[in-house]
């Protein structure tokens, strides 16, 4: 990694994967590829709406504040529940739901495995966008279940839509109708045109202006995909990139990244790192209790090259817990990297210690 320009951030740049391993997909069964997460949740949502009454679509409170707003652009039903999404181990209660109401669980950071009850139930859709290929997406047993594919893969763009083979359900998958013309230029392959653009100029960046030009690429690519509230089918090219990075175990470079930081970071008393045995989390996940130690902490991380993500503001949630910033630790981190970033976090750590000492002398 060049930290100096490149940075340490979630937006990949691009890069040759042939030779990432891939691994088990005997878990998928019948499943489609979409542009986006949001549009594999709009199939899915509307595929069941037609064939069963739903009264209400509860999504969890705690959930990306920009496909909240446009799922709501669609769906009129939609409500939330409250469930914590820095607790691995906690459950949604699905006795409170009905057989007229679908529910949205997520697999929450990666971490996160659900159980379906038995006998009458509610309609249950997963997200697995944080998760994709950990154990809570392998052993789903979901009705449905939908995937942002791009916050795992080095791709433009990418979602997907599936029925889990271990599915108990009775539900049909649906299918997805293409037509001839899928192949022309049309507004979601300017977005996938200027998505690839980015990753290149990203992987060139040299100074400060070519960042800033990567950057401007990147905006414009995602100000076209939140302007999109139809579905518009994968073209055949962009299909083929997708599927070549779909199965890629690019988890297992999580995995050992997770457990070698995790030996090299001091504890801390601004927030505390979350994490789960035996599960592969989406990054390095640092939770806080208030959003101004997140802010204090993130901006020291963007003066050392480190570029964080917040995921996700503007939740209100009531636990302890609030916030999350996640540090990526995917396949393009080597143990330098690593170091370097443990090093900075201890930097910081270290120096907040000794103001808060300061303080307490003067006082």
């Amino acid at each position: 990694m060049n930290k100096s320009i490149l940075g340490y951030g979630s937006f990949f740049h691009k890069t040759a994967i042939d030779n990432i391993p891939k691994t088990d997909d005997s878990f998928l069964g019948e499943h489609h590829l979409f542009y986006a997460g949001r549009y594999a949740m709009r199939f899915i949502f509307e595929a069941v709406l037609k064939e069963h009454e739903i009264k209400t679509i509860w999504l969890p409170s705690y959930y990306c504040p920009f496909v909240k707003d446009w799922l709501q652009h669609t769906f009129s039903q939609i409500a939330y529940y409250d469930i914590d999404p820095f607790d691995p181990g906690a459950k949604v209660n699905f006795s409170e739901y009905g057989t007229t109401d679908m529910v949205l669980v997520n697999n929450f950071w990666g971490l996160k495995s659900n159980t379906m009850p038995k006998g009458e139930r509610p309609i249950i859709i997963e997200d697995h966008s944080h998760g994709w290929l950990t154990q809570g997406c392998i052993e789903s047993e979901a009705d449905f279940c939908i995937a942002s594919l791009r916050k795992t893969l080095p791709v433009p763009l990418g979602g997907i839509a599936w029925k889990p083979i271990k599915s108990k359900s009775t539900i049909a998958f649906p299918s997805l109708q293409k037509s001839s013309a899928m192949d022309m230029p049309n507004a979601m392959t300017a977005s996938w045109e200027a998505m690839s653009m980015a990753m290149e100029q990203k992987g060139n960046c040299e100074d400060e202006k070519d960042k800033n030009a990567f950057l401007a690429t990147y905006n414009q690519g995602e100000s076209l995909l939140r302007d999109i509230q139809e579905i518009i089918p994968l073209q055949n090219e962009h299909e083929k990139i997708i599927r070549n990075a779909l199965f890629r175990d690019f988890n297992s470079f999580k995995a050992t990244n997770s457990a070698y930081i995790k030996t090299k970071i001091n504890q801390y008393s601004s927030f505390k790192l979350l994490d789960a045995n035996n599960q592969v989390p989406f990054g390095l996940l640092l939770i806080f209790k208030d959003r101004e130690s997140l802010v204090d902490l993130k901006q020291f991380l963007v003066s050392n090259a480190i570029y964080p993500a917040e995921l996700w503001p503007q939740n209100s949630i009531a636990y302890t817990f609030q916030f999350l910033l996640n540090i990526h630790i995917d396949f393009r981190y080597e143990a330098e990297d690593l170091d370097y970033i443990a090093k900075v976090l201890n930097t910081y750590h270290t120096s907040i210690s000794s103001t808060y000492n300061i303080r307490l002398k003067i006082m």
